[in-house]
Parts: C-alpha cells; structure tokens; sequence
C-alpha cells in the first residue's frame, strides 16, 4: 500500500514538474498552453481517481477475506 501511494505521489509531482516546464518552454500563445494544462490536469485527476477507486475497491476485498478468515488467539494458559 505505501509502494502505491509512493507512485501515486510521485506521479502527480512528475505531472506538476512536467506542467511547469511546458508552460515555461512552450511556443503556444498562453491562452492556449492554458488549455492544454487544464487538459492534462483534467486526465491527470481522473488517473488519480481512478486509482483511489481501484485501491479502496481492494481494500475492501482484502477486509472482506479477513472477516471470513478463523481467528487466532494465543494460548494464555499456564504451563
């Protein structure tokens, strides 16, 4: 879980850091580079959505199985 969230965070600083440079070094007029970053922001969050959804929809199932799963407790007798 930590792993996914590692990429997950490092995947919306590569799209920030990406979003800078191309506002910095585009050739367009800035009404459209503006366009073109609420776009990719756009798809960006969905990604992101996306994923949220898919790792709630995991933990979810992973709870599920261990409802199901018999539980252990430890001996506390005395010897």
């Amino acid at each position: 879980m930590k792993s996914f969230l590692r990429f997950v965070a490092g995947f919306a600083l590569g799209m920030a850091l990406g979003a800078a440079v191309v506002t910095l070094l585009a050739p367009q007029s800035g009404s459209d580079t503006q366009r073109r970053l609420r776009s990719r922001l756009q798809q960006a969050l969905e990604e992101a959505r996306q994923a949220a959804e898919q790792t709630r929809a995991e933990a979810y199932t992973r709870l599920a199985e261990l409802k199901v799963q018999p539980t252990r407790t430890p001996d506390v007798r005395t010897r």
